[in-house]
């Protein structure tokens, strides 16, 4: 696991109080005084590839030429990711998105599994990737380090939790994000950005070595710019297994009803060119929604309970130094109680099942956000966009409460902005869904 600074005892109403005698400071923005992000501050040590100096800050942490080099050959030989800023990397420190993290944070000792096995097999290590304090957030925004640019629509947020590296890879600065898509962290970005983004079978890729932040929603997903490189990745990440060709697949119109006006037209015609195409079967049937806010909620207490437990303490003994979206997911975690967390527990593992029952062989197609990318005119505490960036957890949590793979391709649209499709598949069917992926960049329903 990764190493950080030595959690104090948990004191959820110690945190109550100083989370209400913050609120009157703007954006909650105070931090620990001392805590460097540049390289050559002393929150961070040297870089084994050489120094570096980000080209731009809000994108990356800490740069290299490379950062890390391959420790093998492969398949991966070529590429250049951009680790988010929660894999463990040897001589580096994780600092998860909050310089007063970073700076009590213990130097690592191991690279994080995911990534040792991209370098053995050729890949590089560009740089650390700047995320959203602790991966806990949808939109991105980070105050503390400045908000990665979203290159594909400009004045528009990114999408978290694997902003920066999602950013990097829609520069060509790196050509693979990897990140955690705990509860989409990396369908969101790759969403907002007109990227590829994977997030794999629940236990498919080991998380060790990646700091956690839920047990039961943690998983390793990776963001690129092709179709190609995505099932590369792939390749080289996921467990061997028997591959079957998918043969049909299904949209439910009511979970396309979810997203907006700004989303709705560019997926119905992705969906209208997939029928046209010669791929699977595609069939429209309805899932009942009337208990999805429910599971939305659900997964928002599990996941909220769980980080709570892994850094309450933290947090509340450093309340000034969290902000944005982590700062209102924490406040609302330290709420959750444990009876709280055994049923929404219940209600994840109920609706798990009624997914993969849907779903049976078939993938399943939908909206992968409900929203293009807010602008970043939003204010992170604002109630329109906890609005908006929970009617995108709608439809992310149909994925994440069976822990299934899921792709989200960019599909075509008419001068406006980039729109996400999300193929969901059967869990284990990973290589799979990848295979179809490619299928429909040259079907032309992928952009």
């Amino acid at each position: 696991m990764p190493t950080g600074p030595e959690p104090p005892r948990l004191d959820r109403r110690a945190f109550l109080r100083a989370a209400g005698a913050l609120a009157a400071v703007a954006g909650g923005t105070t931090l620990i005084a001392g805590c460097g992000d540049g390289p050559k501050d002393p929150g961070v040590p040297p870089l084994p590839g050489g120094d570096v100096v980000p080209d731009d800050k809000s994108i990356w942490r800490v740069l290299g030429d490379p950062l890390v080099p391959a420790t093998g050959s492969g398949p991966a030989g070529g590429l250049r990711v951009a680790v988010t800023d929660l894999f463990a990397i040897e001589g580096q420190r994780i600092g998860a998105g909050n310089p007063a993290w970073l700076g009590q944070a213990s130097t690592e000792t191991a690279t994080a599994d995911s990534v040792a096995r991209l370098l053995a097999l050729g890949a590089t290590v560009t740089g650390i990737a700047q995320t959203v304090g602790f991966g806990f957030g949808h939109s991105g925004i980070n105050t503390a380090y400045g908000t990665p640019p979203n290159p594909a629509a400009t004045g528009r947020v990114p999408g978290g939790a694997t902003s920066g590296a999602s950013a990097a890879v829609a520069r060509r600065t790196a050509t693979v994000g990897l990140g955690p898509d705990t509860t989409g962290s990396v369908r969101i970005p790759a969403s907002y950005q007109g990227l590829y983004g994977f997030g794999a079978t629940h236990g498919a890729v080991s998380t060790a070595g990646l700091m956690p932040l839920s047990r039961t929603f943690d998983t390793v997903g990776w963001v690129c710019a092709d179709a190609a490189t995505l099932t590369t990745v792939g390749d080289a990440l996921l467990p061997a297994a028997p591959e079957a060709a998918i043969d049909a697949a299904v949209t439910s119109p009511a979970l396309v009803a979810i997203a907006d006006a700004g989303v709705q037209p560019a997926v119905r015609s992705a969906l209208g060119q997939w029928k046209r195409s010669g791929l699977p079967t595609l069939t429209e049937e309805d899932l009942d929604i009337a208990a999805l806010p429910d599971w939305y909620d659900a997964v928002a207490a599990v996941q909220g309970y769980e980080a709570w437990q892994q850094y309450g303490g933290w947090v509340s003994t450093a309340t000034g130094s969290v902000t944005d979206e982590a700062r209102v997911n924490f406040l609302a975690a330290s709420k959750v109680s444990e009876s709280t967390y055994e049923r929404s527990l219940a209600e994840v593992r109920a609706a798990a099942q009624i997914v993969r029952d849907f779903l049976g062989s078939r993938v399943l197609l939908l909206p992968t956000t409900g929203s293009v990318a807010p602008s970043t005119a939003d204010d992170p505490g604002s109630v329109h966009l906890a609005a908006t960036l929970r009617t995108t957890g709608l439809l992310i949590s149909v994925a994440t409460v069976a822990g299934l793979p899921v792709a989200t391709v960019p599909v075509r649209y008419d001068g406006g902005l980039p729109v996400g499709l999300s193929v969901i598949g059967p869990q284990g069917r990973d290589r799979d869904v990848l295979t179809l992926v490619a299928r429909l960049v040259r079907a032309g329903v992928a952009a």
